[in-house]
């Protein structure tokens, strides 16, 4: 990647790219917590809708990457550093990419809806009934 011209200022970032860094390493974070945690319905309610609500924020994003990359080219020379594909044609295509990525995170974060949904209807009973073998949560 040729990033020669790129330049955010003495090791700044934008901030947008600092908060995806932040966010990537926090989801990161809490999968390694919730491998050592013991299995917990609240905590699956609460994950479920931080699931939904990032799912929905990198559909988002991905929808504005893409109107940005397919005008990236909009009144400036772009270069593709392989000197073999047009770099216009790559452009439209990482947004075409970026297109896809968006229904695909809107139809996961549909189904992470639909996990919360589901799982809000769980809990614990303060005083079970015998459990039939084999079927755990079911009552004989």
């Amino acid at each position: 990647m040729n990033t020669t011209t790129i330049h955010h200022g003495r090791n700044a970032r934008p901030e947008a790219v600092e908060r995806a860094e932040a966010g990537a390493k926090a989801w990161r974070a809490a999968g390694h917590a919730q491998r050592l945690a013991s299995a917990d319905h609240r905590d699956f309610y609460a994950l479920a809708g931080d699931l939904t609500d990032t799912l929905a924020a990198v559909a988002g994003l991905a929808e504005v990457l893409a109107w940005q990359v397919a005008h990236y080219a909009d009144g400036r020379p772009v270069c593709d550093d392989s000197q073999v594909v047009d770099p216009r044609e790559r452009l439209d295509a990482a947004a075409l990419d970026l297109h896809e990525l968006a229904a695909r995170a809107r139809h996961a974060a549909r189904s992470a809806h639909t996990f919360w949904s589901r799982i809000s209807h769980i809990g614990l009973d303060d005083q079970p009934a015998a459990i039939a073998p084999g079927r755990a949560g079911v009552p004989r």
